[in-house]
C-alpha cells in the first residue's frame, strides 16, 4: 500500500522533498501563507515587485546543479550578475566582487518554487497548530480546527522554533531542535517613479542597521517600476524585533538615505516585512544528518536550519531526508 506523507512547508525544502518523494508516496503539502515559495518569495503590486526574502543562491553542489539544470533552460533561473559595492556611510564605494555564479528565479523569487509546486497537491492558507498521533495514523489540526489525515509521516520544513512546537516533546530528536537558534531579519521596500541612478546594482553595506540594498528592478527579466530591496542585519533586527514597525521603518528609511548620501523623495510604494526566523546560527562542533527523522514516531523534519541559512542548504538537506525516507518506505 503507497504510503501517506504530509509535508508542512512549501518553501524550497518542502516542495523539493515532495518532487523526491512523488514517486515513493502520496504526499499533500501544508501551507500557512496564500502562495509558496517560504523565503524565496515575492512582494508585488501593479507598478513594483521585491524579492524581499532570499535575494539569490548558489549552486555549489553537483546535486543542486543537476536539479537547477531544467529551470535554468526553461529561463525560470536565471543567472544574475550586478556590479556589487561595498557601502558605508562617509565614505567612497569600493567594488565587490562576486567569485562564483549567483542565481536568482526569473522574473520573481517565487517562480522555482511556483515551478516545482505545479505537479504537487497544496493546502494554501493552512496553517497547521497541532499533531495527533492515533492508532491509524497522524491527524493534523489546522487553524480552522480542520482535521487533515491520517498521514503514514508528517514531515516537516517549518522554521526550528515552529517544528519544536508542533512535534512532542517525547521525540528523542526534540532537544536538538528545540535549541536551534534562528536569527530575524527586516526587509523594506521601496518603489519610486524616478531612478536614482547609483552607479551599482548591488551593494553590501558596513557600520550601520542597513546589511544589504539591491536595485531589485536590476534583477533578469524583471519588468518592475525601479525598486529598491533594503535588508538589515541579523543582529539589529533581533534587537528590534518587537519594537513599533512604524517606528522601525522610519529608522530604516532614513538610515537608507545617509547610507546613499540621498534624500528618497516621494517614494510610490513603502512596506516593512518582518522575518522572525530568517537565518540560523551555525555551530561548528553540532554533528548531524542535515536532516531530523524518527523512525519510531514517523516524524522528520529539514530545512536550511538543519545545515546552514541557504537556499542550497534547504534543498540538500530535503535530499538526505528523502534519500533515507526512500529506504524506509
Amino acid at each position: 500500500m503507497t504510503k501517506k506523507i504530509a509535508i508542512i512547508g512549501a518553501g524550497i525544502a518542502g516542495l523539493s522533498l515532495a518532487e523526491h518523494l512523488k514517486s515513493s508516496a502520496s504526499i499533500e503539502i501544508f501551507e500557512k501563507a496564500r502562495g509558496v515559495g517560504g523565503r524565496m518569495s515575492t512582494r508585488y503590486t501593479d507598478e513594483f515587485q521585491f524579492d524581499h526574502g532570499a535575494q539569490f543562491f548558489t549552486a555549489r553542489s553537483p546535486q543542486f546543479q543537476g536539479f537547477l539544470k531544467p529551470y535554468i533552460q526553461k529561463n525560470i533561473v536565471k543567472e544574475w550578475a550586478p556590479k556589487v559595492v561595498t557601502l558605508a556611510s562617509g565614505e567612497k564605494p569600493y567594488k565587490r566582487d562576486w567569485f562564483e555564479t549567483h542565481y536568482t528565479a526569473a522574473p520573481k523569487m517565487n517562480m522555482l518554487c511556483k515551478a516545482i509546486a505545479a505537479h504537487h497537491n497544496i493546502n494554501l492558507k493552512t496553517e497547521i497548530k497541532s499533531l495527533i498521533q492515533e492508532p491509524t495514523g497522524w491527524f493534523l489540526t489546522d487553524h480552522n480546527d480542520t482535521l487533515h489525515g491520517p498521514f503514514d509521516w508528517v514531515i516537516s520544513t517549518a522554521p526550528a522554533p515552529q517544528t519544536a512546537h508542533l512535534f512532542p516533546h517525547v521525540m528523542a530528536e526534540y532537544n536538538q531542535i528545540s535549541t536551534i537558534q534562528m536569527t530575524g531579519c527586516y526587509s523594506l521596500m521601496i518603489g519610486l517613479n524616478e531612478n536614482l541612478n547609483l552607479n551599482w546594482d548591488a551593494a553590501k553595506v558596513k557600520n550601520s542597521p542597513i546589511g544589504w540594498i539591491a536595485v531589485n528592478s536590476s534583477k533578469p527579466l524583471c519588468r518592475s517600476g525601479y525598486s529598491l530591496l533594503i535588508q538589515t542585519t541579523n543582529e539589529w533586527a533581533d534587537a528590534h524585533i518587537e519594537d513599533d514597525q512604524d517606528q522601525v521603518k522610519a529608522t530604516l528609511l532614513n538610515e537608507v538615505e545617509k547610507v546613499l548620501d540621498s534624500e528618497v523623495k516621494n517614494p510610490a510604494y513603502t512596506s516593512l516585512h518582518r522575518w522572525r526566523y530568517a537565518n540560523t546560527v551555525v555551530d561548528e562542533d553540532d554533528n548531524h544528518d542535515g536532516y531530523v527523522l524518527n523512525k519510531d514516531l514517523n516524524l522528520g523534519a529539514c530545512g536550511d536550519w538543519c545545515i546552514e541559512g541557504h537556499v542550497e542548504s534547504a534543498f540538500l538537506s530535503a535530499l538526505s531526508l528523502a534519500n533515507e525516507l526512500k529506504q524506509t518506505l
